[in-house]
């Protein structure tokens, strides 16, 4: 039996309608505007969101990238910089 993942792919549509218990947030307003953003983009709400990243963590499967080699830290960023380029690109 294929494993759930806990963070599902971006354009999955496999929103839950169920209630979602309100929560506080430290986050600035731009960065929870980005977690909006980025639930939907994965058919998550917010806290969803949340609670799949902090799992992960604290489940030891997200990667701080100071602990990652020189060279696969150069590609993260040299992906998130192409990303971002195209995304204000696709904002114009």
């Amino acid at each position: 039996m294929a494993e759930t993942p806990i963070l599902p792919d971006r354009g999955s549509s496999e929103s839950k309608d169920g209630p979602e218990r309100l929560y506080r947030t430290a986050l600035a307003q731009r960065d929870y505007i980005n977690l909006e953003l980025e639930a939907m983009d994965r058919g998550m709400r917010p806290y969803g969101l949340t609670k799949s990243i902090m799992t992960l963590y604290l489940r030891k499967q997200l990667i701080p990238m100071k602990e990652l080699s020189e060279e696969l830290r150069g590609q993260v960023i040299a992906y998130l910089k192409d990303k971002q380029e195209k995304s204000k690109q696709a904002a114009r």
